[in-house]
């Protein structure tokens, strides 16, 4: 019999390569006819297409460890994906993105690439959700990544400009099945947690109703990916 969660992170790989693929055909669709960009259809076509793609990605985390190969990664460059695949969805909501470094990159940190982008997409995920939910913003909506080092560590926060949460939400937020948001599956934000335990990263929630919420994340220590070529 073969081991189910080796099956299951081979099924989880696979039908995000498939998914992946379609979208970027619909991509190319698009761009090779600029009426659909006006057709609100094909708008909520897309928008239910990349809900799905979410669900997916949260549900089916990559937990084999021959799906998670630990390697040195630049944490400039992954944000530089997760950037491109929220591109569309932040432009429409008229979302900015920044990412910021107190100093030349590339900032490497050692971890599964699988699992890392699982826990940013999730924590972008919780930033865009923050920020549509917010009533009467009374500047421009944002999400900012800045990346330090610190004492032999790379430390991470991801802000955003969203409703953020009371101390009670924030104490449970973490939680499995734990959801504020109407319709919400509580998954992501666990999964965040779950990853960060695994990859041995500290993780930090700083938020404030109405101002918005902040992430930071602490890296074990880097001395094993300083002698990178930079």
């Amino acid at each position: 019999m073969m081991n189910k969660s080796y099956e299951l992170a081979a099924f989880s790989h696979e039908i995000k390569n498939s998914l992946t693929l379609i979208y970027g055909q619909l991509q190319y669709i698009e761009n090779e006819n600029i009426t659909l960009k006006k057709d609100e259809h094909w708008l909520k076509m897309k928008e239910d297409f990349a809900s799905l793609f979410e669900m997916i990605r949260q549900t089916l985390r990559p937990s084999d460890t021959t799906s998670a190969a630990m390697e040195p990664l630049d944490l400039v460059d992954l944000f530089h994906e997760i950037q491109s695949s929220w591109s569309y969805q932040m432009d429409r909501e008229h979302i900015h993105f920044r990412l910021q470094t107190d100093s030349p990159g590339p900032y490497y940190v050692y971890g599964a690439k699988a699992k890392l982008l699982q826990m940013f997409h999730n924590l972008v995920s919780n930033a865009v959700k923050a920020i549509k939910r917010k009533k009467g913003a009374s500047q421009a909506p944002n999400i900012t990544v800045t990346l330090s080092r610190e004492q032999g560590h790379i430390v991470l926060n991801l802000s955003d400009t969203g409703i953020g949460m009371t101390r009670e939400q924030q104490a449970r937020a973490f939680y499995r099945g734990v959801s504020f948001i109407p319709k919400g599956n509580g998954i992501g934000l666990s999964v965040v947690h779950e990853i960060a335990e695994e990859l041995h990263i500290k993780i930090h929630m700083d938020s404030a109703l109405n101002h918005g919420t902040t992430f930071t994340l602490v890296f074990p220590s880097t001395e094993r990916v300083e002698a990178l070529p930079v």
